[in-house]
């Protein structure tokens, strides 16, 4: 068997030469990093928003140096510096102005570099978050690379439901907690009340086993407030369980959640537009 192989050996080793290093033990050749990467860069705020943004990379690999551009387009790449690949993982700086260098830590797997990156003007405890596919010459990535989930939507609506589970089984302690000491309630009916104590006295003889809130399905926003919060608006209803003649309220509201020193707490309401609920 091994004898009938032996004519056509010179041709194999002719073809493993024509093909240089494209070929290694019958496998093509991992390509390295050089060439076009396309992806997402995100900073992800620690209260769960995230400001998402864009990341490509143009890199020449030469054994362990890594040097290339980067930047949020292809029209605006800078040259990167520093660049160096220690077993799978990749560090380069890019500096954006004087005052600005991004120093990126990523890892490499297969056609995917991912990781986060420092330097760029963030909130205390945001992280940012870099993932990139390669691409081809028209920065096209074979798959496409989705964005950091925003979690902030999801987070207020936490905090709403813990908020009015809390109004609704008369947890006073909980309600004090989730409010700031100078929360201000503006009430159209009622006018303004000022201080969490006012608050919690006044759920404690006015709700207290007297009114059910539900939030509106489908009606609340939320929206990012920079370096503060959090602004939530929706419409809710209230019931009166045992006391049915007095109907079913509706309302309009909107919260502003202030976000401190990592905790959720709600600093200023309006509550307005209050009347009897629509069929």
């Amino acid at each position: 068997m091994l004898r009938s192989l032996r004519p056509f050996a010179p041709a194999v080793v002719a073809l493993a030469c024509a093909l240089g290093p494209h070929l290694v033990l019958g496998h093509t050749a991992n390509p390295g990093l050089t060439g076009q990467w396309a992806g997402v860069l995100d900073i992800v705020n620690a209260d769960g928003s995230v400001a998402p943004d864009s990341a490509y990379f143009s890199l020449a690999q030469d054994g362990e140096k890594i040097t290339g551009a980067a930047g949020n387009s292809p029209a605006h790449l800078e040259t990167i510096s520093g660049g160096q690949l220690t077993g799978n993982n990749l560090s380069f700086d890019l500096v954006v102005n004087p005052q600005i260098t991004v120093k990126f830590s990523l890892s490499v797997e297969a056609d995917r570099l991912h990781g986060t990156a420092t330097g760029l003007p963030a909130e205390a405890r945001s992280s940012i978050v870099v993932d990139v596919r390669r691409a081809d010459a028209a920065w096209h990535s074979a798959s496409a690379v989705a964005h950091v989930q925003d979690r902030l939507f999801d987070t207020v609506a936490g905090l709403d439901r813990r908020l009015f589970d809390a109004y609704n089984t008369c947890d006073l302690p909980t309600l004090g907690a989730m409010v700031t000491d100078d929360l201000e309630f503006y009430h159209d009916k009622t006018g303004l009340a000022v201080g969490k104590q006012t608050f919690v006295d006044s759920i404690r003889n006015n709700i207290c086993g007297k009114t059910q809130r539900v939030l509106v399905p489908g009606s609340m926003e939320v929206y990012r407030l920079d370096h503060y919060g959090a602004v939530e608006m929706g419409r809710h209803r209230f019931t009166h369980p045992g006391h049915e003649e007095l109907g079913i309220g509706d309302a309009k509201f909107v919260t502003l959640w202030q976000f401190k020193d990592g905790e959720w707490k709600v600093a200023r309401v309006i509550s307005y537009d209050h009347e009897s609920a629509r069929e």
